[in-house]
Parts: structure tokens; sequence; C-alpha cells
């Protein structure tokens, strides 16, 4: 009998957990939250910007990645740290998030002021055409039309290819390797990216933020037309075959966060309406913000300063 009343005990501890665990939803910020957060601050503690190459077998060749390492990481070897892979735009780099984002200066300001969790932020470069950056290789790009670029970036190998990041991160960083612990977020195209790596990696992310994604791995007439959302057939890459599929499985145990961030007037603006009727048709659960504005790094700095007090909590 005592043994009974203690193992309810224990079960209605652990329901009593779960009840009090809610999804912290992102806010929106003033302008003065936002000046001050890209502004740079002597009198705070900074994290660390390492840059380190990994080799990707998929792709047979080295690749650079930025990583922001937060201020307490150097001080114990005992501490452990959940991580944020945050993917950039198309004909950006693995710079663009510190240079154009304010990433590191963002969340150096949000953990001086106790608004987010001290994590590790890893920002590789998604281009498939590129070892790194060109400032770095002095290598140019061979491509410069949208559709040359969306060709190159709608083979699937980034997507495929994307656990080779995440073994190389957690080789060679003290992170903690958990769901609960892992967090993916990007810009436009790094949005695309971020959607299709979370559904195909299924199990991997319990955090999802995209903003102003694109969906689609093929082009309309007209961005946001009456249509499928998503290509189908054997052809396409393993990682585009069966998105609504991977979806289900995906939310079977649904993200703490699934968070779609968008401008009203981004040229992706229908586009992300239109999946999120898809979403709303099956009843997964996400989260939206529409911000003024449009496809502008702005938005987007916006958008990382909302999302990161709201992941690891």
């Amino acid at each position: 009998m005592k043994k009974s009343l203690l193992l309810l005990a224990a079960l209605a501890f652990a329901l009593g957990a779960v009840a009090q665990r809610k999804t912290i939803v992102p806010q929106a910020i003033t302008t003065e939250a936002h000046d001050a957060a890209i502004a740079y601050h002597d009198n705070i503690d900074h994290g660390t910007i390492v840059y380190t190459w990994y080799y990707s077998k998929a792709l047979g060749t080295n690749r650079r990645m930025a990583v922001y390492l937060p201020p307490s990481y150097f001080n114990s070897q005992k501490n452990y740290y959940p991580v944020l892979y945050l993917l950039h735009g198309t004909f950006g780099c693995e710079e663009d998030w510190l240079d154009k984002g304010h990433a590191a200066t963002i969340l150096d300001y949000l953990l001086s002021t106790n608004q987010a969790r001290e994590m590790i932020i890893v920002m590789p470069n998604t281009n498939m055409w590129q070892l790194a950056s060109p400032k770095v290789t002095g290598i140019p790009d061979p491509y410069t039309t949208l559709k040359e670029a969306s060709d190159q970036l709608t083979d699937g190998r980034f997507e495929e290819s994307f656990s080779e990041i995440i073994s190389a991160t957690e080789l060679r960083f003290r992170t903690i390797n958990k769901k609960d612990s892992r967090a993916i977020a990007g810009l436009s195209r790094g949005g695309f990216f971020a959607f299709h790596i979370s559904h195909y990696l299924n199990a991997v992310f319990n955090y999802v933020g995209m903003f102003s994604p694109t969906y689609s791995t093929f082009r309309r007439d007209k961005l946001g037309d009456a249509g499928d959302l998503f290509d189908t057939g054997k052809h396409l890459p393993k990682v585009y075959r069966n998105v609504e599929k991977d979806m289900s499985r995906q939310f079977t145990q649904a993200p703490a966060l699934y968070w779609i961030a968008i401008g009203k007037d981004d040229f992706l603006y229908k586009e992300n309406t239109e999946f999120r009727a898809l979403m709303e048709t099956k009843g997964y659960p996400y989260h939206y913000y529409e911000s003024a504005g449009g496809h502008s790094w702005e938005n987007w700095q916006y958008y990382l300063q909302m999302f990161l007090p709201c992941i690891f909590k």
C-alpha cells in the first residue's frame, strides 16, 4: 500500500511538472530595445567567435563555419551548452549573421540582461558551391542570378548532409546532445533549410525558427499561386520526397517552439500564408509573427532578438 502511494505521488508530481511547462512565445520588442541589443556595450561580458572547418564526407570537401561560444565557456571544462544552428540566406555566407545580423552582439546583450540562456551558436556556410566565404577563399561566386543559385540550393545536398555539421559541433565543443538542447533557425533560404532539415531530421530539434522563409523546391509563375506547396516524385532528392509524412512524424511530439515570422510587405508573404493554412489544416501547433516591412536584415535582427529568449527554457 505504501509503495502504491509513493508511486501515485511520483506520478502526480511528474504530471504537475509537465503541466507547468509552458511554451514561451516570442514577443514583439520596441525600437529602443532593439537599438540597445545591436549596440556594443563595453561593460558586459562577451562571447568568443571562432571559425572552424569540418570535413563533409557527403560533399567530399572541407567546409567552414562560424561558432559563437558564450561568455562562461572557458571558465570551466564542466560547463556544457545547448546549440542553436543559425543559417544565412542565398548569396550570404557563414559570416553574415555576425556582420549583418549582429547575432553575437544581440545574444551578449540578452545574456547581460538575463533574457536568454547561454548557448553555442553554429553558423555554417550553406552555399553548396562554396567552401567558405569568398573573402576567405578568394574564389568568386560562379552563380549570379537567383535562379542559378536556387537550382544549386534545392538539390538536397545541404539538408541531407546536415548531420555532419551536428556531429562536428558535438565532437569539438561541449554541447548538450539532446533534442531539448538543439534549435535550428534561418532567414530566407536559411529558413527553407531550417524547415526541411527539421522535418527530415524530425526527432533532432525542439525549437524551429523560420524568418521570411520559402518552402517550395520549385518556382511557380508567381510566388504564392494556388496549387501544391511541395513538389513530389521519385526524381527529387530524398529530403523533399515525403515532406508531409516527415512533418507528421515531427509533430507526433511537436517542437516546443515552431515559429514563423515575416514582414507584411515580403515577397514571400503569400507562400507563407499558404503554408500556415496547411499547418492549420493538419492541426500542427505553431506561432506566427507578422511585422512591418519586407525581406530585410532589420527584420531578421528583430526576429532573432525575439527568438533567442524563447529557446532552451
